[in-house]
């Protein structure tokens, strides 16, 4: 353990080092909008395709919308390894 850690989570008082323990994910790019594919029947890439077509093509742009949400959670906690809480507001008015 690393100095620096030793003391955040040592130290005589708690409330020194409080924003050091916490992280914050961004309510942006977590929200139910970034992790929530739509897309319409009648989208301009999916004009002229046939019904197989047209499946495929929502599936893969499903996957990749997916992917990038996954994505950005495994690296903000990669990032935020050493702080004991990552916040991360969902739903919130």
């Amino acid at each position: 353990m690393q100095y620096e850690q030793q003391q955040m989570r040592y130290s005589p008082d708690p409330s020194t080092n409080a924003n050091k323990r916490v992280a914050y994910m961004s309510p942006m790019r977590i929200c139910e909008d970034e992790h929530t594919f739509r897309i319409g029947k009648d989208h301009d890439s999916l004009k002229g395709l046939d019904k197989k077509e047209h499946e495929d093509k929502i599936k893969k742009r499903e996957k990749k919308q997916i992917a990038s949400y996954g994505l950005y959670l495994a690296m903000t906690m990669l990032e935020f390894q050493d702080r004991e809480l990552i916040f991360a507001p969902y739903h919130f008015r």
